[in-house]
């Protein structure tokens, strides 16, 4: 398993989020191993994605890493955790070879499971825990180093402030939230940066996820919404959007990151295309 860390690793990183399914077996992360090898060099994971239980990011990353040559990067958040049970998470992973860690403030609770979230930190305690988990280590391993990443929303104005903000806390890469535009990431701020940085992208399979993005706040321009909504096949058109938009941004990032929401064979092609 690749240990390379994540703010340290040259370009064009090639990512894809896997969102294990709940079920008892392991048939996803083989059919991810199998689509994805020689196309993606990091595997990302959610943690309790839409506010519900789900598969542990860490278990997920690590399941696929280890058979394969993709570099593991669990998400965090501190919306179900305390300080105590992040810097456990942590532990763990470095146990397990996993050095890079992508940090995000999480999904709402979902009414439905009648739990409340814990917060016990803000995204930027989150850093510093993930950071501070080093100190538990024999003073032999100390030295060991950690990449943290953060999320970047270019559709905030403030945006370059809070990023700022988590650079000094020790973020060294950040993903950047779903765009369908590549000029969202050709702002002045954006390209004066000194951070690894990951175009972010969706490709839809269904219409009514056009809604959801615009429910987490991504901006459609309205060239790109018309093309989607009167596509045949949303697919085809999502796709296409997603490879021209990074084909633009050549030169202005140093890699994509592909949230296919399971349709791993979707992620794939896009990805030989590119």
């Amino acid at each position: 398993m690749r240990r390379d860390l994540i703010s340290e690793l040259p370009g064009p990183i090639r990512s894809v989020e896997i969102v294990p399914r709940k079920t008892l077996n392991t048939e996803e992360f083989l059919s991810a191993i199998a689509r994805l090898t020689d196309k993606a060099n990091m595997v990302t994971s959610p943690d309790n994605p839409m506010g519900g239980p789900g598969i542990d990011p860490v278990i997920a990353t690590y399941l696929i890493a280890s058979q394969s040559d993709m570099i593991p990067v669990p998400h965090i958040t501190p919306r179900d955790r305390n300080r105590i049970q992040i810097q456990t998470e942590v532990l763990t992973a470095l146990k397990l070879g996993i050095r890079n860690f992508f940090t995000i403030s999480g999904d709402p609770i979902d009414p439905k499971h009648m739990s409340r979230e814990v917060r016990e930190v803000d995204t930027l305690g989150l850093i510093d825990c993930i950071r501070d988990s080093l100190k538990h280590l024999p003073d032999e391993m100390r030295a060991e180093m950690v990449s943290v990443g953060s999320a970047l929303n270019p559709f905030r104005d403030q945006e370059g402030e809070i990023v700022r903000s988590k650079i000094a806390r020790g973020s060294g890469f950040f993903i950047s939230q779903v765009i369908f535009d590549s000029s969202y990431l050709k702002q002045d701020w954006v390209q004066r940066r000194n951070f690894k940085l990951l175009a972010g992208f969706m490709p839809l399979s269904r219409k009514g996820q056009i809604k959801f993005l615009d429910r987490m706040g991504s901006r459609i321009s309205d060239e790109s919404r018309k093309k989607l909504e009167s596509a045949e096949r949303i697919e085809e058109a999502s796709s296409r959007i997603i490879k021209d938009a990074y084909d633009d941004l050549k030169g202005y990032v140093d890699g994509i990151h592909l949230m296919p929401l399971g349709k791993t064979d979707l992620a794939a092609e896009i990805l030989e295309c590119i």
